[in-house]
């Protein structure tokens, strides 16, 4: 799969996901096999004005290579400056958000409220087009509500005004996460258009995402939550889409070396004050694996620096 001249080495991809989806983690998936990664999602009006924590949010290196950068918005103008920052800091596609179902973002007109206006979404995309010379790619959900599927059309024209690619939640803005996706409708959007579609919704193990490029004819899947706390997912799914073997489940310690790995990262990419604020979320996708989960769960609330949580998880991953 090419978007662009980005080649994309395989179809299993890293989904953007807010709090998440930073350069540490992002890293990290990287490593263990995601052919594309993405930023979360960032106000492309804190961007364009090169606010300094949209800024640290766009930290990148050519380690993670190929990667996106996805900004959000309903303003063409202030999209494609935006787009130019991303471009600027190096990053191979620009990935605009139409699907965020966060309710302050609803309302404002922007993310998933634009899955409603079909056209608007298409003049943002040609905006940014014209604005960058990397490839635009755009993340959509099946429409506003059930009733409402404008997944097909907004694809369409998006790719008329020169979008590289089109990545489709599986799910309506209203439902958000809750409820099983449909993954039919990607389906019908890989019909729709001649660019690259990939997908996501429900992809927890990595049988699913082999599932859901044989159901839908995807050109990739994008994993989200499914590897939170879990990037060997990653690997075991590329393995079984390119006909390997079976990648067995990390030990223990595996896991318990990773999350350090992780936690070390966003101790220099924030600093200890906001990355000691992260820790138990972060570490707690990791630990749920571990037997004394409850007692990890309350010592790592306790945890008051680095030191201490290299000696908890030395303490329960062993």
């Amino acid at each position: 799969m090419k978007i662009g001249p980005s080649r994309i080495a395989h179809p299993i991809t890293l989904a953007p996901m807010e709090e998440h989806t930073n350069y540490p983690f992002r890293l990290l998936m990287k490593q263990f096999g995601a052919s594309l990664v993405c930023t979360e999602r960032i106000d492309a009006a804190d961007v364009a004005c090169r606010d300094r924590r949209a800024l640290r949010l766009l930290h990148t290196t050519t380690q993670e290579s190929p990667r996106a950068g996805q900004i959000s918005g309903a303003d063409p103008a202030v999209m494609a400056r935006a787009a130019r920052v991303v471009e600027e800091h190096g990053f191979d596609v620009v990935d605009l958000n139409f699907e965020c179902p966060i309710r302050r973002l609803v309302n404002r007109g922007e993310g998933g409220a634009l899955l409603g206006n079909p056209p608007a979404v298409a003049s943002i995309v040609a905006a940014v087009v014209n604005a960058v010379s990397i490839p635009v790619t755009l993340k959509i959900r099946s429409g506003p509500d059930a009733e409402h599927e404008t997944a097909s059309e907004v694809a369409r024209l998006a790719e008329e005004a020169g979008a590289a690619a089109v990545d489709v939640h599986a799910r309506s803005v209203a439902q958000a996460y809750v409820g099983g996706p449909d993954w039919s409708v990607v389906t019908r959007v890989k019909q729709a258009v001649r660019v690259p579609v990939l997908g996501s919704g429900g992809i927890r193990e990595p049988g699913d995402a082999i599932r859901f490029l044989k159901e839908t004819g995807a050109d990739g899947v994008a994993i989200g939550r499914g590897c939170l706390g879990n990037p060997w997912i990653f690997q075991q799914a590329r393995s079984l889409v390119q006909g390997g073997a079976i990648v067995r489940a990390p030990t223990s310690a595996e896991r318990g070396r990773v999350l350090l790995q992780l936690v070390e990262g966003e101790f220099r990419l924030y600093g200890p004050g906001p990355a000691q604020r992260r820790l138990a979320r972060t570490s707690c996708y990791f630990a749920k694996f571990v037997p004394e989960f409850s007692v990890f769960r309350e010592a790592v609330h306790k945890v008051r620096d680095l030191t201490g949580f290299r000696r908890l998880v030395k303490e329960h991953f062993g």
